[in-house]
């Protein structure tokens, strides 16, 4: 995934801060899952960033689970094409949806993220966190449950998200 070439949200373009956010991305990748030439930003749990996950988990802009996030991502896509189809307008074409995946999820469990990636550039961006699910759970749920995917599933949480990661690299 090339990082110097993503539209980020509006809000952080507007405030100059989007160089800076792909910076940060840029400095840490992983191979998605063995044999894949798909390579994604790792990024490390802060506690701005364990904030900022709780806040929008209160929210309601946290979506959890692979099906979930499927089911979301499909009827957003639905969604925009109507729109550019029925009346010509553009859409889809910058960030608006940020996947975070913990460090410890099978092989499938990658690929079926990888299907997701293709579909849905390059209005999904995907990160994994140097963590595992059982701490994500805990981080979104404050219970003790394994949480291996999560999906900020509007703009401005999806800014709010990648702020932090400035924070956590000052």
């Amino acid at each position: 995934m090339d990082i110097s070439g993503i539209k980020l949200p509006r809000a952080l373009e507007a405030d100059g801060e989007g160089g800076a956010i792909r910076l940060v991305l840029a400095a840490r990748s992983v191979q998605l899952w063995p044999g894949s030439d798909l390579s994604i930003p790792m990024i490390t749990m802060s506690d701005p960033l364990k904030k900022a996950l709780q806040k929008a988990n209160l929210n309601g802009s946290i979506r959890c689970g692979l099906e979930a996030i499927s089911d979301k991502l499909e009827s957003d896509k639905k969604g925009i094409d109507h729109l550019r189809k029925g009346k010509g307008l553009p859409g889809g074409d910058r960030v608006s949806r940020l996947l975070l995946v913990s460090n410890d999820g099978a092989q499938r469990f990658y690929r079926h993220i990888e299907g997701l990636l293709r579909l849905h550039t390059p209005r999904l961006l995907c990160c994994m966190l140097d963590t595992n699910g059982s701490t994500m759970g805990s981080i979104i749920t404050d219970k003790e449950k394994q949480i291996k995917a999560i999906m900020a599933d509007h703009k401005e949480t999806v800014s709010t998200i990648l702020r932090t990661l400035l924070l956590a690299a000052r």
